[in-house]
């Protein structure tokens, strides 16, 4: 990323701001005409292109984009976002899976011109022109091109002779008032295009059907598609349940047609091709009287749920366009299509769909990529700076669309086992995993500094519900004309961040800092809470508290039963204000009943003025796990079972607190009744999680964990062994970039153990006696999370002071580094190795002439676990076959050994390594 921004720096000379410059926009017209070899699965053409200069000043040299060679090699931007993701499709592709574009010969106004590829970026070109192209002037560039199609990694591909021809002729990148955007092709991480005009000639054997953008001009293939809805419409009708789909490939007519598109205002020029497609037709009036067609061309993968494809399109045109504005183009398509990047992806006029399972989902899917024709086809805002601006706007119009005909988004709902009575839905949920651990990141953030997970917050839901949110405080109808006016002055233009901020806050007719400077700009956490409450005369008065960064409006809602008695929108606001309410008797006060904002902690929303408990939700039990419910103090529990060679059958039962998302405090306990020991035993732990703000430190985590089990049974004695662990810690997880997969973690125990030792007088069996000791350990370890070569590390020190059996206190201090990583030699498999090395810095006891404590094990076994860190069946048995169970500590060996030897033990130093 350094390296990246480095170039852009250093290269670009021209990329830089213009302060308050007046707005423009380049123009490109296009003239593509290519063939289709789908045995060499190879794309062979001619583009011209007319570059319009609008800028005031003069430009030395054009960026392009030849996104087909991000598929070339496995050191492509995209290639490395792969592998960062954690996906080893593509690296692990064979030679004749990979793609490209070549052949080209760029000449400018029909003189050769010099061009060379990004040294970093093979799918960026520059051309330096051989002279300035002025203010205001043209010029046209022309050259050849051949693409090899790659297999569908991405977007851009084949399956068989299905073909997706997406990101595959040489583009101009955008020159705006901010200088040049060229950037490398990312699967996650969108676009940014000039709009223009498009003539695409295409020449394929003539059994293909075709889906493009654009409006098709011949005739000929104008009358084939009508038969071909007449074919799949008599298809569709005889469908049957138990009827298995075709999926092979027809072979291919040794005769070509050729098929001429146009389109006007468009930034971009998809199209798809399959031998097997069945077409359906539908055709949208939209009150102005312009007429729409509504297409889908599909497989008979999913023709059950496909049929009705074509009625989704024209609804989802129909909601956009009474939304935000009419739609501009002649037709609406929806493709299935084998996409390799997220469930579906938009172009102008046309989207391609993957499998989704059932009939919601697909409409739902269709829905949202059709609406991308509004949010980035029209309104072509820079989606790879900013992908909220058209992946967060859209999901906002999306998900009405899903409440209109669905109730609530399908993608929306939990399992119910897990909700019980919990209000959050997923989005909510993910958002506070993220947030309550500090790792969300601003909406605004560049796609490549996103992680995942972050990007789906970011870029979809986050932006989607902070737009519900101001929905509801400014109300649907003036927000609906703030939106369609932003619509009426930006389309066919490249809005940017500050633009549709402009046109919110003047069509709100106030500044809203809250929406953008918090919500959408930062990754500042918004938190409310109820502080208390008093009655004086016939008001009562709620105290506020803000303990977030975020000072947006908030609703206070007096409850009677299920619904308000009173509500009001109480505006922004930092520290503490007061609120008066009307005197009632009411079941409890409630900040943000719909769950509209982002309230980090609601636990603390909710007040109960006729309880003992004010402030403490009403306790209960709920049995296995659950999504956190903040208008209950749950406590879970599930039975469990336990089993060692001592104690024998152990029941029990686990009682905790912790639950999704993640809290502060977070606690265990398993209580267990040893049948064959006829005592108690069981696991604890409890924790507190500090999430230091701007911190070295994502997270550090205080806690404390205890165990208690028998160890051991003498037989001769009749006696049980039992040992107690208690182990206090410090823990913490050093901070890292979103993108990165490296954690690193430091962690400071210390063991208190104590043990019941057999004691004898004068030779005679006694009974028992506690022993102790203490051990503190010092650790830092890294860990590389990833689908090819994964690794991690650890240094440690350690010591402990004992008493040796002559009563003599002794100590040692020792260090030890391991080493685990695996070489992917083929996807999904792996050669491991294991590296160990450990030496004593210092030992009283180094050369004592036996084995003593705290020594180095190439085998680890119940016998030699002296910090009781495992759980072993049979932890001091000396035969059966409880003694065949090992750890991989240490030396890592599997070679299992009794106890009564000293083999690959010392007091000294080990070196250990394995395969």
């Amino acid at each position: 990323m350094l390296l990246l921004l480095c170039f852009f720096t250093a290269v670009l000379p021209v990329h830089r701001i213009y302060a308050q410059e007046a707005y423009f926009q380049q123009q490109v017209q296009y003239w593509i005409d290519v063939q289709l070899d789908d045995e060499a699965h190879v794309l062979r053409g001619q583009i011209s292109i007319i570059y319009q200069n609008n800028a005031p000043r003069a430009l030395d040299s054009l960026w392009f984009h030849l996104w087909p060679n991000a598929y070339r090699n496995r050191q492509t931007a995209f290639a490395q976002q792969q592998g960062r993701m954690n996906k080893s499709q593509f690296f692990f592709a064979e030679d004749n899976e990979l793609g490209g574009i070549d052949s080209l010969d760029f000449r400018v106004n029909d003189h050769p011109v010099r061009w060379q590829l990004d040294p970093q970026h093979p799918d960026i070109a520059l051309l330096i022109l051989n002279e300035p192209l002025g203010a205001g002037k043209e010029l046209r560039i022309a050259t050849p091109f051949r693409v090899q199609l790659p297999r569908t990694f991405s977007r851009l591909g084949h399956e068989g002779q299905a073909y997706q021809l997406t990101q595959w002729y040489p583009k101009p990148a955008v020159y705006d008032k901010n200088g040049w955007h060229a950037m490398p092709y990312l699967d996650m991480g969108e676009f940014y295009s000039e709009f223009g005009s498009f003539e695409v000639r295409i020449t394929l054997p003539e059994n293909y059907l075709v889906a493009a953008t654009g409006t098709l001009q011949t005739e000929s293939e104008l009358a084939f598609l009508e038969e071909q809805i007449k074919k799949s419409s008599a298809h569709l009708d005889t469908l049957s349940d138990t009827e298995e789909p075709k999926v092979s490939f027809p072979p291919s007519s040794p005769r070509l047609k050729t098929l001429r598109y146009t389109a006007e205002r468009v930034h971009d020029f998809a199209w798809f091709a399959d031998k097997r497609f069945m077409v359906q037709k539908d055709t949208l009036r939209l009150p102005s009287g312009k007429q729409v067609e509504c297409w889908a061309f599909f497989t008979q993968a999913e023709q059950e749920l496909w049929k009705e494809a074509a009625g989704y399109v024209k609804r989802s045109v129909a909601f956009y366009s009474e939304k935000v504005g009419e739609y501009p183009y002649p037709h609406a398509t929806a493709v299935q299509t084998a996409l390799g990047a997220g469930g579906g992806m938009e172009y102008p006029m046309i989207t391609n769909c993957g499998l989704t399972g059932d009939a919601q989902s697909l409409d739902e899917l269709i829905a949202h990529e059709v609406g991308h024709n509004w949010f980035y086809a029209i309104l072509g805002s820079n989606e790879r700076a900013h992908a909220w601006m058209d992946e967060g706007i859209n999901s906002y119009y999306d998900h009405q669309y899903s409440r209109l005909h669905y109730g609530q988004a399908g993608f929306g709902y939990l399992p119910g086992f897990l909700m019980k009575t919990s209000k959050m839905d997923i989005f909510e949920l993910a958002y506070l995993y993220q947030a309550r651990r500090r790792l969300n990141q601003a909406p605004d953030s560049h796609s490549k500094e996103l992680s995942e997970v972050n990007y789906f917050l970011g870029a979809y839901e986050i932006p989607a519900k902070a737009l519900r949110y101001l929905e509801h405080y400014l109300g649907a109808e003036p927000l609906d004309h703030i939106m369609q006016a932003y619509y009426q002055e930006w389309a066919f233009r490249h809005p940017q961040p500050e633009d549709f901020r402009k046109a919110v806050e003047e069509g709100a007719g106030k500044p809203l800092p809250w929406l953008f400077d918090g919500l959408l700009f930062s990754n500042q956490k918004q938190d409310y809470a109820i502080s208390g409450m008093e009655t004086k005369g016939d008001s009562i008065y709620i105290r506020l508290r803000n303990k977030g960064d975020i000072a947006g409006p908030v609703t206070v809602s007096a409850m009677a039963g299920p619904d308000p008695a009173v509500e009001y929108w109480v505006e922004g606001f930092d520290g503490e204000q007061t609120v008066a309410l009307p005197a009632g008797i009411y079941t409890e006060i409630v900040l943000d009943r719909q769950r509209l904002t982002f309230d980090l902690y609601r636990q603390n929303n909710h007040f109960h003025p006729q309880g003992l408990f004010k402030k403490v939700e009403p306790l209960r039990f709920q049995f296995g796990a659950g999504i956190e419910d903040d208008s209950r103090t749950t406590l879970y529990w599930t039975p469990l079972f336990s089993w060692n060679n001592y104690d024998k059958l152990m029941p029990g039962v686990l009682l905790y607190n912790t639950t999704i998302p993640e809290n502060h405090l977070e606690w265990a306990l398993a209580p267990f009744f040893g049948l064959g020991s006829g005592g108690l035993t069981g696991i604890g732990d409890v924790h507190y999680n500090f999430y230091p703000k701007g911190s070295f430190a994502q997270r550090i985590t205080l806690g404390a964990n205890f165990r208690s089990y028998h160890y051991n049974f003498n037989q001769r004695f009749d006696t049980r062994q039992r040992y107690t662990r208690l182990q206090p810690y410090l823990r913490i997880n050093l901070s890292k970039p979103a993108t990165s997969n490296r954690y690193r973690t430091i962690q400071l125990r210390t063991l208190f153990l104590d043990q019941e030792q057999l004691t004898f007088a004068d030779g005679e069996f006694t009974g028992t006696e506690w022993q102790g000791n203490a051990i503190q350990e010092l650790s830092f370890s890294t860990e590389q999370r990833s689908a090819i070569n994964p690794y991690s590390w650890q240094v440690a020190l350690e010591h402990q002071a004992y008493d040796n059996p002559f009563g003599q206190e002794q100590r040692y201090l020792k260090a030890s580094l391991k080493w685990e990583s695996s070489y992917t030699y083929q996807r999904k498999r792996n050669i491991s190795l294991r590296l160990f090395a450990g030496a004593f810095l210092y030992h009283s006891e180094r050369d004592a002439g036996y084995i003593a404590p705290g020594a180095f094990n190439l085998i680890s076994q119940g016998f030699n676990d002296y910090r009781f860190d495992d759980f072993y069946l049979g932890r001091s048995d000396t035969g059966g076959p409880w003694l065949q169970q090992i750890s991989i500590r240490d030396g890592g060996f599997k070679n299992v050994i009794g106890r009564g030897f000293a083999l690959g033990r010392s007091n000294s130093f080990i070196i250990a390594a394995n395969l």
